[in-house]
C-alpha cells in the first residue's frame, strides 16, 4: 500500500471513528460500524489497527506526538528571564492552531462520550513539558514564597489548562492568537507567583 493511500485510509477511519464516538460512544460502536462508515472492509481496518481500542490509543498517541514536535523545540535563548521563554509565542500559536485543526476529535474525546482519562492525560503531558522547559531555562524557577512548590506549579498549570479547556468547550470560537495572548498574560501575571526570575543566577551570568 502506497504512503498516500495509507494516509487517505487512516484519515477516513479517524474521521468515521470521531463521528461514531460522538454519536454512540466507544462501547456501542463496532469495527463493522467503523469500516462501513469509512467505506472499507474489515480486513483493511485490521491492517492498520488491532481493534477499536487500539485505534483510540493510537489517535491519542498521534495527538500527543504532534503537539510534542511543536512544543518541545529547544528554547532559542536560555538567557531569557520571562515566563514566555518557556514556550515562544509562535510555539503556543502553532500548538493552538493544531488543536483547532483536530478540534472535532479533541472535543469528542473530552466530551460526555469520549475518554474520561484523556483530560487527565493531556494535563499531565502539559505539566511535564512545562517542568522540562523550566529546568532548561536556568534563569526561571518555579514556586511562590507563600506556597509550597507543588501547589505553585498547580496554580500556573490549572490557569493555562483551564483557558484551553474553556476554549474547546466554547467551540474554539476565538482564534489561536487570541487564546495565545490570554495564556501569555496568565504566565506574565504569575511572574512573581508561580514563575519567579532567579535574579542571583542572572547577575552571576552578567559578571
Amino acid at each position: 500500500m502506497s504512503t498516500q493511500r495509507h494516509t487517505e485510509t487512516t484519515n477516513k477511519i479517524k474521521k468515521t471513528f470521531t463521528k461514531l464516538l460522538k454519536e454512540k460512544g466507544l462501547d456501542a460502536m463496532s469495527v463493522t460500524d467503523i469500516a462501513r462508515g469509512s467505506k472499507i472492509n474489515r480486513g483493511t481496518f485490521y491492517l492498520h489497527y488491532l481493534d477499536k481500542y487500539d485505534l483510540m490509543d493510537k489517535m491519542q498517541d498521534d495527538l500527543i506526538h504532534d503537539l510534542t514536535l511543536i512544543l518541545d523545540d529547544q528554547i532559542e535563548s536560555a538567557e531569557s528571564n520571562t515566563p514566555s521563554s518557556i514556550f515562544s509565542y509562535a510555539q503556543i500559536v502553532k500548538a493552538l492552531q493544531y488543536v483547532k485543526q483536530e478540534f472535532a476529535f479533541i472535543e469528542t474525546l473530552s466530551g460526555e462520550k469520549g475518554d474520561p482519562k484523556f483530560v487527565a492525560r493531556f494535563k499531565a503531558y502539559i505539566a511535564e513539558l512545562i517542568k522540562e522547559k523550566v529546568q532548561h531555562s536556568q534563569n526561571l524557577k518555579m514556586g511562590m514564597d507563600y506556597l509550597p512548590k507543588d501547589y505553585a506549579d498547580e496554580v500556573l498549570l490549572s490557569g493555562v489548562f483551564s483557558i484551553i479547556l474553556l476554549w474547546i468547550d466554547k467551540g474554539a470560537i476565538e482564534t489561536p492568537k487570541q487564546v495565545a495572548d490570554m495564556i501569555i498574560q496568565v504566565c506574565e501575571q504569575s511572574m512573581f507567583g508561580p514563575f519567579q526570575v532567579d535574579t542571583a543566577k542572572t547577575k552571576e551570568k552578567e559578571l
